[in-house]
């Protein structure tokens, strides 16, 4: 080349625009440098939303107290007979959509044997629901072309249901033998539903049930909405909150000292288990588009989603 020859003159008298490049991490204005008429584009919108945690799991119900074994006597021949009914156990919270039902006092002499039934178990509690989805990510735009955002997170799940409370266990039957005064005895308490009931007393009154907070004691009930357990031949009190447990019933008797088995007081429900974390969003993933026409000189507006979007337009020296 001729020294002193101008790079216009080399280039047909064209001058050559350098190459260059423009990031935008937040929503701008792209203005096109004199000269530049192609350029390309590689985008990525904003991550994407966690999703909601998952909803807690229900409580489950109070168990039913067990009813009071009856007093029964035993003759010197033939089959004996009940004399004193045994109390029925009172209704666990929440009876009858969740609530165990209070069992029987004992009240049919039949096969030796004449004890009050089992307190009925409280149901589980249900299922929370799963966290919503979180949003996709918000997109950015530049050119009249859109990058997408990352893909949003799912919800946590739900948390399981608590378990429902036991059952108290029902009373044992009294006996008494006109022909034997010294033979006769009284029944057994029936034992405790847990968590948080209390036993039967032996030849006597039934248990409390559990309150949602405190344990029975005796035949008092635990607070919060435990039932009473009952008195000699008299019912447990139902529960009044739907995790309580309700009161055994009272032993059986005949106007006479000896007396059938208090039944056991019923458990209380339990809490259910807290819904689990929902997932973090996806961050998006970056796009690129090559050779877009442009006018020198023109604005474009550009937009970027957050959090984490970018946009970047470069060119090649022209």
């Amino acid at each position: 080349m001729p020294a002193g020859t101008p790079k216009v003159a080399l280039f047909g008298g064209k001058s050559i625009v350098p190459g260059g490049s423009q990031t935008f991490n937040a929503p701008g204005t792209f203005t096109v440098p004199v000269g530049v008429t192609k350029v390309s584009i590689t985008g990525k919108g904003g991550a994407g939303n966690a999703g909601g945690i998952g909803n807690g799991g229900g409580c489950g119900f109070g168990a039913g107290g067990a009813g009071g074994g009856a007093l029964v006597t035993i003759p010197l021949s033939g089959p004996g007979t009940v004399c004193g009914f045994g109390g029925t156990g009172g209704r666990g919270g929440g009876w009858p959509s969740g609530g165990g039902a209070g069992g029987a006092g004992g009240s049919c002499y039949v096969n030796g044997n004449c004890a009050g039934k089992d307190g009925g178990a409280g149901n589980s509690g249900t299922t929370g629901n799963p966290g919503t989805s979180g949003n996709v990510g918000t997109a950015s735009t530049g050119l009249c072309r859109t990058f997408p955002g990352g893909a949003a997170g799912n919800g946590g799940v739900g948390g399981n249901g608590g378990a429902g409370g036991n059952g108290g266990g029902g009373g044992s039957a009294g006996f008494r033998y006109p022909n034997s005064p010294g033979s006769c005895f009284c029944g057994g308490g029936g034992g405790a539903g847990s968590p948080g009931g209390a036993a039967g007393f032996p030849g006597g009154a039934g248990g409390g049930g559990a309150g949602t907070t405190n344990a029975a004691s005796g035949a008092s009930a635990g607070n919060l909405g435990g039932g009473t357990g009952g008195g000699v031949a008299d019912p447990g009190s139902p529960a009044n909150l739907s995790r309580a447990g309700g009161g055994g019933g009272g032993g059986g008797q005949g106007g006479n000292p000896i007396t059938g088995g208090g039944g056991g007081g019923g458990g209380r429900g339990n809490v259910g288990n807290s819904g689990g974390s929902g997932n973090p969003g996806s961050a998006a993933n970056p796009t690129s588009f090559n050779c877009e026409s442009v006018t020198p000189g023109a604005s474009y507006p550009i937009s970027v989603g957050s959090p984490g979007g970018q946009v970047n337009i470069s060119w090649n020296p022209q």
